[in-house]
């Protein structure tokens, strides 16, 4: 009341002192003066003077807003309605209702409406798109025409009645016609030429709909009306005109109706004073209209609208358990045949490889001659090898011996042409040419020192896939599985061909076992060169001799070239072999025939004593200080010579197969080098020899270096290089072409067997991964029961999303040890020839990765999706799952990644726990996208995390309305516009399930040519 009062003082005193001014009378300022507002009032009528026109404030009498509009008491201005402006509100707008309160007044005969809207004040709207403005931020509109108030509905009308168009000619009568739900009230204009005349309110109002098969009736039924005339205008006092301001202002009352008709499409407004004067002066009923009526609705305010029912997942729910007891059921029937089949034994009869299927082995081979001088090899500077020398030939062995860290296995390596850090030199012969390390590597098989098998195969099933991978081609696989059979009774396993491998934990076969079934890998396939480190280590003297002996029928019978280092064996042992090469200190002591090794050291004065074991004698004498005695040999356990007649383990090898029979005729040869068995007996008892010569490495090499048998090794190799060029018919190849293997698709196939054969026999990981699955799945399903569509159901999904995707990528981490403990069975077998790398990791990926990163989002999928409710549609359901599965893919293959690049398993695990809290951090749900700095939104690009959270959240979320009901309102929010809000891409999706399919087949990729 204070500021309305002392804006009434405002007004009367300025236009006091204007009328003062005027009429030169000083009284106007005596406020007590009765005839004071009598002449202020007519000072405003008078419009004068020019330079200062009255005030308008509503707050004086003098002064009334039109259209009924409210007088606000704080600053004397009228609140015009919709659609009117200007001081007095007698004035239409132009723009449009998305204007608001800027509407500009307008100042010609028409409105400029903006696009989208028309009517003579421009608030009828005409297209959904003119009212978006007028909805929430990423909400469309819908311009609803049907006519009934739902909250404020504008109608514009032409007036229909023949006599009185006829009337007024050129003038085109016009209405307009609003309508407030709130609180009931309408206001109604009548205009002649684009200009009003008159104006009413009505009040008390009721909408209505009435709905028929034929027509639709919209009625607004209202019980006051009151209505006023605009001074000087049609049908209100303009010359010319008629003036029914008093028929106006006091005979109509009330009750009025507006009615429109869907079948005639006419309205009519109906007043019992007006329906008088229209039939007295116009011979019709009422005024008639033809309306135009709009309101701007979001569409679920829309009359007649019905929010559909949320779809029944009741199919989709049948569906899923159907499916996954499928699914399940044929896991199990799957694993019930793969151990069914497993345990079949397998029958074993005669074993002997048909002729036709051995000559098989020998079809386009070269014996190969490998000749060697000069070798050195050093690492950091340190010399290991030194101006090593020596020559085999097939059908020969040649046996490496020497002290521990004398370079034996390094001359192995160097030999065998295995990949080193130190660096080598030196002259490297294969039938008298130099053959580079692809073709050599072809022809040769490595049997390193430690084992490396597969624990949970069989002793058959890793001979059987080593024959498989590597024997020709053309050999049937009856014939392999054959091989196989008569390897392992070479070798003396054939008892234990259907136990397991075994491992640290599970029991397995023992470390001798092991050791024979390494050696029968690399024997199954008789190569041309086979290189085996210390093939006798962990066996008993028995074994031991039986494997040397095998490898002796090997090289004789298939003309093979076998080199092998050997530690300290019995004299039986040394006695098969053909060449011998002992070193001492990377340096050669001698390097030659091994029948030659007796009458060389007694000529350079250190003969073995009759009766000893000269691999134990010689090693002691490379050992022995200048100026100090040592023993010449240990105890009779190894220092005494075995007989080497047919005593020698016959009775014990009577069960044996045929092939071993082949043996005789080589202890024979060895009993006519070292002498007579019984005579080597009775020497084997003499006294110990207490003291060596004094000796140093030095000298024994020099002795070496200038006697004959080391000429006669660089003889032949020059000679061999002599024939090589002086022959004609030379071949580029020394070593032929070989015999074909089998190509990458059967490589792969057995891969893939040998691998998901691996996993199902160590199920605990498999089951483990399914239980957690399943489990975790009916927890989420419970929590996140049939959830909303609101925002808390949005907030729901968003931490349903999350989690699953966290125990998806975490849960991955165990793919860290999946390649590390195959990373030496791999190694091996790769640098053996066994298979390609891509085929590989491709079968590893298909047949490991598969059923631990693919099953198991499914099985969780068709769990939670029906008991949370999302989206019950086949089309989203399949993305939501294959999204699963390939974030899965993909975070596995980065695991598998870290853990082939980064040996050491707890820095693996360290850096792949790194990678995804890092990846989760970026995912979107902790860091919204528009907050990023810049230079940091690169980052996002490298999270799979974010790939899959933004496809799972678009897949579900892009096409749902989310309604939330706040303060009596009910709002409805599409899902794109909350999705933007959090930086999500509501056109993603595809983009998402493409990188995540990128991400995996570069890992892949990545892995297939991993060296």
């Amino acid at each position: 009341m204070i500021l309305r009062n002392l804006g009434v003082l405002v007004t009367l005193l300025s236009c006091s002192a204007i009328t003062a001014a005027r009429l030169g009378s000083p009284d106007l300022f005596d406020v007590t003066s009765s005839s004071h507002f009598n002449t202020l009032y007519q000072a405003f009528d008078d419009r004068q003077p020019d330079q200062c026109p009255p005030c308008f404030n509503c707050l004086l009498p003098a002064f009334k807003c039109k259209q009924y509009a409210q007088c606000n008491e704080y600053n004397g201005a009228c609140d015009c309605p919709p659609g009117f402006g200007g001081d007095d509100c007698s004035s239409p707008t132009c723009g449009s209702l998305a204007d608001g309160k800027h509407r500009p007044v307008r100042t010609s005969e028409d409105c400029a409406c903006s696009e989208g809207w028309s009517g003579l004040n421009c608030n009828v709207c005409e297209t959904d798109f003119a009212c978006n403005p007028l909805m929430p931020e990423g909400i469309n509109g819908t311009c609803y025409k049907g006519g009934l108030v739902v909250h404020e509905n504008f109608q514009m009308c032409d007036v229909t009645n023949r006599k009185i168009v006829d009337q007024l000619k050129e003038k085109t009568p016009q209405v307009t016609f609003s309508c407030r739900e709130e609180d009931k009230t309408c206001n109604f204009q009548f205009w002649v030429g684009k200009v009003e005349s008159f104006y009413c309110g009505l009040d008390s109002c009721e909408f209505s709909q009435t709905l028929g098969y034929e027509q639709n009736t919209t009625t607004y039924n209202c019980k006051n009306i009151r209505c006023e005339c605009i001074p000087d205008r049609m049908l209100c006092g303009e010359s010319g005109s008629i003036d029914i301001s008093d028929f106006l202002t006091e005979e109509i009352k009330g009750p009025g109706s507006f009615t429109c008709s869907s079948k005639e499409k006419t309205c009519r407004f109906e007043e019992p004073a007006m329906n008088e004067l229209i039939s007295d002066v116009f011979g019709d009923k009422s005024i008639t209209l033809d309306c135009n009526s709009s309101e701007c609705l979001h569409y679920s305010e829309v009359p007649g609208y019905t929010k559909p029912k949320r779809p029944s997942n009741t199919g989709l729910v049948a569906g899923s358990i159907a499916g996954g007891a499928v699914l399940l059921l044929g896991l199990v029937l799957a694993l019930w045949f793969a151990l069914r089949r497993s345990g079949t034994a397998t029958s074993v009869g005669p074993i002997h490889l048909p002729d036709d299927e051995a000559s098989k082995l020998m079809t386009n081979h070269t014996p190969a001659t490998l000749q060697f001088r000069d070798v050195t090899y050093s690492i950091n500077g340190k010399l290991v090898l030194n101006k090593v020398q020596g020559s085999v030939r097939p059908g020969e062995i040649l046996a490496i011996m020497g002290a521990s860290g004398a370079g034996k296995t390094s001359l192995m390596d160097v030999l065998a042409r295995k990949k080193q850090t130190g660096t080598r030199s030196g002259e490297f012969l294969i039938n008298g040419q130099i053959v580079d390390d692809e073709v050599y590597r072809a022809v040769v098989s490595f049997v390193d020192q430690e084992d490396a098998l597969m624990p949970t195969l069989t002793v058959y099933e890793t001979i059987l896939y080593s024959a498989l991978l590597r024997l020709p081609r053309e050999m049937s696989y009856g014939s392999k599985e054959m091989r196989v059979m008569e390897t392992m009774a070479e070798l003396g396993i054939l008892s234990i061909k259907d136990s397991l491998i075994g491992q640290e934990g599970q029991r397995g076969i023992s470390g001798g076992e092991k050791r024979r079934v390494s050696i029968a890998c690399e024997l199954v396939t008789s190569p041309s060169i086979l290189f085996l480190d210390e093939p006798t280590s962990g066996l008993d003297s028995f074994n031991a001799f039986n494997v040397v002996e095998c490898l002796t029928n090997l090289a004789r019978e298939y003309n093979r070239t076998i080199v092998m280092t050997i530690h300290q064996p019995r004299s039986n042992i040394v006695a098969l072999f053909d060449q011998w090469l002992l070193l001492a200190k990377g340096q050669v002591v001698y390097s030659g025939p091994l029948a030659s090794c007796h009458g060389y050291f007694e000529g350079i004065g250190y003969g073995c004593p009759p009766g000893y074991n000269i691999a134990d004698y010689l090693i002691d004498l490379t050992m022995a200080k200048p100026g100090r005695s040592s023993s010449a040999v240990s105890d009779s356990g190894h220092g005494s010579i075995s007989p080497l007649g047919h005593t020698s383990s016959r009775g014990a090898n009577d069960h044996l197969p045929h092939t071993l029979q082949h043996c005789d005729s080589i202890r024979d040869e060895a009993a006519a080098v070292w002498g007579n068995g019984r005579e080597a007996q009775k020497t084997s008892r003499r006294d110990p020899v207490d003291d060596l010569p004094s000796t140093s490495v030095e000298e024994l090499s020099q002795h070496y270096i200038v006697s004959d048998v080391a000429r006669q090794i660089t003889d032949a190799i020059d000679n061999s290089r002599s024939d090589v060029s002086d022959n004609s018919q030379q071949l580029s190849d020394p070593l032929g072409s070989g015999f074909k293997r089998i190509g990458w698709i059967s490589q792969f196939i057995l891969l893939a067997g040998r691998t998901f054969k691996n996993l199902y026999r160590n199920p605990m990981l498999l089951l483990t991964h399914y239980a957690i699955a399943i489990m975790l799945a009916l927890l989420c399903g419970y929590l996140f029961y049939n959830i909303s569509n609101d925002l808390p159901g949005f907030q729901g999904r968003l931490g349903l999303f999350f989690f699953i995707l966290s125990l998806f990528g975490f849960s991955t981490l165990t793919s860290l040890n999946v390649f590390a403990t195959e990373r030496t069975i791999f190694m091996r077998e790769r640098a053996n020839g066994y298979y390609a790398t891509s085929t590989y990791f491709l079968a590893k990926v298909i047949f490991d990765i598969v059923p631990l990163r693919v099953l198991p989002p499914i099985f969780m999928g068709l769990i939670i999706y029906p008991m949370v409710g999302l989206l019950p549609e086949v089309g989203i359901f399949a993305k939501f799952l294959l999204i699963l599965v390939l974030f899965n893919l993909a975070a596995a293959s980065v695991c598998l990644f870290i853990g082939i690049s980064i040996r050491d398993t707890g820095i693996a695990n360290l850096v792949g726990s790194l990678f995804m809290l890092f990846s989760l951090l970026f995912a979107g749900l902790l860091l919204n996208h528009d907050k990023i700095p810049s230079g940091l939104q690169w980052v996002q690009t490298f999270s799979i995390f974010h790939y899959a959270y933004e496809a799972l959240l678009v897949n579900e979320v892009t096409y749902l309305t989310l309604t939330e009901k706040k303060f009596g309102l009910s709002i409805d929010v599409p899902g794109a516009t909350i999705l933007s809000t959090f930086g999500f891409n509501a056109q993603a999706l595809w983009k998402d399930v493409i990188g995540l399919a990128v991400y995996f087949c570069r890992n892949v990729r990545f892995l297939s040519f991993y060296h």
